[in-house]
């Protein structure tokens, strides 16, 4: 709804600080909205409701230390059990936790149980306590629970997500997702399939990708840190996190000249095992959308657009993490 339903005239769209309530909690966000300003109606679409509301839940969920959705997905397929099933095991309603998995913010004691579900030891007891279970249902889930245990299913060994990333709980550093390894190789495998980028203009990329994406609804791609350097915006430890996606596959890293920023440069193609089942059509839409942007900029003009973003002139001198509520100041295209 880019005009307006009263005048037919192009509306602008307006961004202001308001404080919504939630839960009988107060919550600043900044609101989104269209202005007729003929008539001085505002109007709100269904994406500008769903990125307000989005702005609220994290908030919440933040403060109280509950679970985002995308973990929440993530502990039941820990255990290879449907959101059905997961519900039962859980005493919630028949679609309570696909509900939670969709977005619905969970009470504090639903959120707490599910966070407790996270440890297979937890989740043994709530499995043998269960009623609702056949028994080879019951020894399927009890078989992969031991396995967990066994550190045979991890798809990322503690140690090594504790390298790769400083910060794991969702917040404003990582766009309100937790740091999702899968997603950041399948980012970077995607956009090396299309553009074939050279390292600093893929750091470049993936910024725009993950803030863009932020901007449209209220969360992050990849749950990656990004950080000023003078170079601009760049992932946060983006050597091991190259490094990794390059051992599993997901891209190939090729030397070549790379023009006045280095004499051998390092040019990212798409690897043999590049998988991107792990992003959703809406992750793929914003890809889709940084490669028509910058498919025939060079590294010095993503460079130098990147200078000139808020967040990166904001943090520059610190060195510091970009919150991604700089993401609602891009610039635009």
């Amino acid at each position: 709804m880019k005009n307006s339903p009263i005048t037919g005239k192009p509306m602008s769209l307006v961004q202001e600080e308001r404080i919504l309530q939630f839960r009988k909690e107060d919550f600043p966000i900044l609101y989104h909205y269209y202005l007729c300003e003929d008539s001085g109606e505002t109007f709100e679409t269904e994406d500008l409701l769903h990125l307000n509301l989005e702005q609220v839940y994290n908030q919440y969920r933040e403060r109280h230390r509950l679970p985002f959705p995308d973990e929440i997905a993530q502990i039941r397929e820990r255990y290879g059990v449907s959101a059905a099933k997961m519900s039962e095991i859980l005493g919630f309603g028949a679609n309570g936790y696909r509900n939670y998995e969709a977005g619905e913010v969970p009470s504090i004691s639903n959120g707490r149980l599910i966070q407790l579900s996270a440890d297979p030891g937890e989740f043994r007891r709530l499995t043998e306590l269960s009623d609702c279970l056949k028994d080879r249902e019951r020894k399927n889930i009890l078989d992969r629970i031991k396995a967990l245990e066994n550190g045979e299913l991890e798809p990322l060994p503690p140690l090594l997500e504790r390298y790769l990333y400083e910060e794991l709980r969702p917040g404003l550093d990582t766009g309100y997702r937790r740091p999702n390894m899968q997603k950041f190789c399948a980012m970077t495998a995607y956009l090396a399939q299309h553009l074939e980028p050279f390292k600093v203009k893929m750091c470049k990329l993936l910024f725009y990708a993950d803030f863009s994406h932020f901007k449209q609804h209220g969360q992050s791609i990849s749950g990656t840190r990004y950080i000023a350097i003078a170079m601009g915006p760049v992932p946060d430890n983006f050597d091991g996190l190259f490094n990794e996606a390059r051992k599993r596959g997901a891209i190939h890293i090729a030397y070549q000249e790379n023009s006045n920023w280095e004499k051998l440069g390092e040019r990212f193609q798409a690897g043999e095992k590049a998988d991107f089942s792990s992003l959703s059509k809406g992750e793929t839409k914003t890809l889709d959308h940084v490669v028509k942007r910058f498919e025939r900029a060079t590294t010095a003009e993503i460079i130098q657009l990147s200078h000139r973003e808020k967040g990166w002139l904001d943090c520059r001198e610190q060195k510091g993490v970009i919150s991604y509520k700089y993401g609602f100041w891009l610039l635009d295209d």
